[in-house]
């Protein structure tokens, strides 16, 4: 594949996970959409967020996020995102490492100032997009903002 061809990737919107005392929007993005049956289960993407947080939220840390699970050309990444101090977003970057008996586990990038991909960077301008209509314009953080916020959720091509 030329690297200089933009094919559209499919985005599903999956449930929430709860990984230490935060709440995460989940997506799958996949580069061959007839792979788009091979969704996660909320355990596995639990265990795996949960290698990236695993700590509670620290003080300025929002109880909400996002992760996308990005089933590219290349090999499959771990995106972890943290609203933080109202207007601003920790991101993790994660890639896929299969050990010998086919375990999965992720690990930081090689090239670690990597923020995401053309594709991701859709679904982060999505979840920018929503936590600005959500929260920030109401001016409040409280429940039923952040239940506004995980209740907003994209599913489509990008």
């Amino acid at each position: 594949m030329n690297p200089l061809t933009y094919t559209p990737r499919l985005v599903k919107a999956l449930p929430p996970v709860h990984v230490n005392g935060r709440t995460l929007k989940a997506y799958a993005m996949f580069a061959e959409p007839e792979r788009a049956g091979e969704l996660p289960k909320p355990e596995w993407l639990e265990h795996h967020a949960a290698t990236v947080l695993s700590e509670p939220p620290a003080e300025g840390d929002h109880p909400a996020g996002f992760l996308i699970l990005h089933r590219g050309a290349e090999g499959t990444y771990l995106l972890v995102s943290q609203w933080y101090d109202a207007d601003m977003l920790k991101h993790w970057v994660r890639g896929a490492v299969v050990d010998a008996g086919g375990t999965t586990s992720f690990a930081p990038l090689a090239q670690r100032d990597l923020i995401a991909c053309v594709w991701e960077l859709e679904v982060v301008k999505f979840e920018r997009d929503a936590w600005v209509n959500t929260v920030l314009a109401r001016g409040s953080d409280d429940r039923a903002a952040i239940d506004a916020y995980l209740d907003t959720t994209f599913s489509g091509w990008v």
